[in-house]
């Protein structure tokens, strides 16, 4: 998948406002540095203030503070903007890889991935272009200035900032080594303070405590040392302007001297300088901003180059009924292959290792890739349905369900195209074995924690129980939840099942002593 472009679905429109924005600032600046002339002309020649220039002054300030503000906040929804795009990619794109794939990937890594790369994403066209912009505007603008004031100031400073400017183009791109070392030592920080504080009690339960806080210190203060390293030099050039324009103005006042320039017009040239002052730490600025972005879109392009899983993609929808399935030499990860024939409305009992059934059973659900044609479903291709056909027809019963952080309404009502009411909710959670959760966390508006937190296993086993009782499975894929459902629960899910006619696969944790009715096979 593809990175969003910067200047897409509009956002080029918005830089395009900031430019005229800055344009109307540069305009304003000139504006002030003339009446700042004219007024100490007035001043040395003890004539009265002109009114007209003390307006154009007060103005030309208001007018620059204000398309300030407007350029600044258009900039900040560009970057906002940006990031949001930038968020839809990734998740999009995780969406549709395989579940195993993205398991893999540490929290903390992938946290960063919608926390630090964003300020990158949206510093960069909030800040860094506009002021970029900002910079090719202003400072043509000041120098235009000085020359119309003074063509002999203009050719005293501009060595000076010539020579500024060599030096930002030069140093500037050394920054992007820097920031690509001090993300990714910082990534890994927090990629293991997500894997370890979970685990903290039982860390120090095992003595680890010591070692962890030493492995955590070393590791921080090899960050802090590659957080300063780049801040030093971020900071070294925006610094830079502020001693060259002591220098400029040093050249202005001498060749004022020199020539005899009025009064006014060196206090004209030297609020020029002072206007160039600001584009000029900007446009240091900007090289930071840069390497920022360039690291984060190094990450992202990596990210979003990751192959999709290939399944559910398609636009076939499953015939009604019970579904045949077949599986005609499916690799499996631990290098054999698996193959089974299963008429519709069976209950089979899988003879294959449970890693080889965790393997099959994400396959059926789309979750994991799979070669065309090793897998059917009453004679389509696996790759060829659809996401939502699959969601439909095959259900898994797992002690080990999704669960967001919401009510137990929302959580019932994951993956169903239309909420049920809340009676049909209700009743529907009470066959299913919910009704000590409901008493506890005050009905269908109680909260959820977390990938289930505040669930206990048989809680977890009943909630994906009600989602298969919500549906009209086709296909039902039963782990080691069954264990954790009541007697009672049990027989609901039998009946229902007994109902629907659907073909069943039992894992092969499952005993067949316990099951009941097309429970057994």
């Amino acid at each position: 998948m593809p990175m969003p472009r910067l200047l897409e679905s509009g956002r080029w429109r918005g830089l395009v406002v900031v430019s005229l924005l800055t344009l109307v600032q540069g305009v304003a600046a000139g504006a002030a540095a003339f009446a700042t002339r004219g007024l100490f002309d007035a001043i040395h020649a003890g004539a009265p203030l002109p009114p007209g220039l003390i307006a154009a002054l007060v103005a030309s300030g208001l007018v620059i503070a204000g398309a300030r503000v407007l350029s600044r906040l258009m900039g900040e929804r560009l970057g906002q903007g940006y990031a949001l795009a930038i968020r839809l990619a990734l998740l999009d794109h995780a969406s549709s890889m395989a579940a195993s794939a993205v398991a893999k990937r540490r929290n903390g890594y992938m946290s960063l991935r919608f926390v630090g790369d964003m300020t990158a994403f949206r510093t960069w066209l909030g800040k860094g272009l506009p002021r970029l912009i900002g910079a090719m505007v202003m400072i043509p603008a000041a120098c235009t200035v000085l020359w119309l004031l003074e063509p002999r100031f203009a050719l005293a400073i501009a060595p000076l900032f010539a020579v500024t400017l060599a030096v930002l183009a030069v140093v500037g791109p050394r920054l992007e080594p820097l920031h690509r070392r001090l993300r990714a030592r910082r990534a890994r920080i927090a990629a293991e303070m997500a894997e370890r504080m979970p685990l903290a009690p039982e860390l120090d339960r095992m003595g680890r405590r010591p070692a962890e806080i030493r492995q955590l210190r070393k590791r921080t203060e090899r960050m802090i040392h590659a957080a300063l390293h780049r801040l030093f030099w971020a900071e070294a050039l925006k610094a830079l302007p502020d001693a060259v324009a002591g220098l400029a103005a040093c050249a202005v006042i001498v060749a004022g001297a020199h020539t005899g320039a009025s009064t006014g017009t060196i206090a004209g040239a030297l609020a020029a300088i002072g206007l160039m002052l600001t584009p000029l730490r900007d446009l240091a600025s900007v090289w930071n901003f840069r390497a920022a972005y360039l690291a984060a879109r190094r990450k992202c392009n990596a990210a979003l180059s990751r192959a999709p899983r290939g399944t559910g993609q398609g636009d076939t929808r499953l015939p009604t009924g019970p579904l045949r399935v077949t599986v005609r030499d499916l690799p499996m990860p631990q290098g054999n292959t698996l193959s089974l024939d299963i008429s519709a409305g069976e209950t089979h009992a899988l003879t294959c290792t449970p890693e080889e059934a965790d393997t099959l059973f994400s396959a059926l659900c789309g979750l994991e890739p799979v070669p065309p044609g090793h897998i059917s479903l009453s004679g389509q291709s696996l790759t060829d349905l659809s996401r939502g056909s699959l969601r439909r027809g095959v259900h898994r019963l797992s002690s080990a369900p999704v669960v967001l952080k919401g009510s137990l309404r929302r959580s019932l009502s994951l993956g169903l195209l239309n909420r049920p009411s809340d009676a049909k909710l209700r009743k529907t959670a009470h066959a299913a074995g919910l009704r000590t959760l409901m008493d506890r966390i005050g009905g269908l508006d109680g909260a959820l924690a977390e990938r289930g937190r505040n669930l206990s296993p048989a809680d977890r086993s009943a909630l994906s129980l009600a989602r298969i009782l919500l549906g009209k499975p086709q296909l039902v894929l039963l782990e080691d939840g069954v264990w954790h459902l009541d007697p009672d629960a049990r027989d609901t899910l039998a009946a229902h099942i007994d109902r629907t006619g659907a073909t069943i696969l039992r894992h092969p944790v499952l005993a067949k002593g316990d099951m009941v009715g097309p429970l057994a096979a």
